[in-house]
């Protein structure tokens, strides 16, 4: 699905996790579900989970259902599932993994892949950090990309009752 130049570049802009608090768009994940769902039965997938799958095993270790998939060389068996892709997910999430798709079509073939392992009811989180941008998509023409892709598409300012304001904004996306 993807050319070994696009997953290299991709993969050069990994990393393994962002300091000892959670990223934005895991804890957007972990207060939904907490909300919305019960942990023990929500199928979760960490969509480029990066090489050490951090924060899919923070999630695991909390007693949440995730399964963390990766590409290229960033895939390590003992942190990710090969075969990730062939299941259906109630959440999927994408953690800094827009802004490293090296163009317009690679982001679109992406989220086909997360659109793909939703389940019909299912929601994808993703975020679009300002930098690196490896696409020059601007924030609001990935809007628009995710509005062409996906029925519902809405940005989260809320991490359970307590609202949040970032420089990379948040989205929750459904079919």
């Amino acid at each position: 699905m993807f050319t070994a130049e696009e997953v290299q570049i991709a993969n050069a802009t990994s990393r393994n996790g962002v300091g000892r608090q959670m990223p934005i768009v895991p804890r957007v994940v972990k207060s939904w579900v907490d909300y919305f769902y019960h942990k023990e039965d929500t199928m979760i997938l960490d969509f480029g989970a990066g090489k050490k799958a951090t924060e899919a095993r923070r999630l695991l270790d909390d007693g949440y259902l995730v399964t963390a998939y990766e590409f290229g060389d960033n895939v390590d068996p003992r942190y990710h599932n090969e075969l990730a892709l062939m299941q259906k997910y109630h959440i999927v999430y994408a953690s800094n993994v827009l802004n490293v798709q090296s163009d317009f079509d690679m982001m679109l073939r992406t989220l086909a892949q997360m659109k793909n392992v939703l389940l019909d009811d299912g929601e994808l989180f993703v975020n679009y950090p300002s930098s690196p941008r490896k696409s020059g998509l601007t924030v609001k023409e990935v809007d628009m990309i995710l509005r062409s892709v996906f029925r519902f598409v809405d940005r989260v300012n809320m991490i359970g009752n307590t609202p949040f304001t970032c420089s990379s904004p948040v989205w929750n996306c459904s079919i």
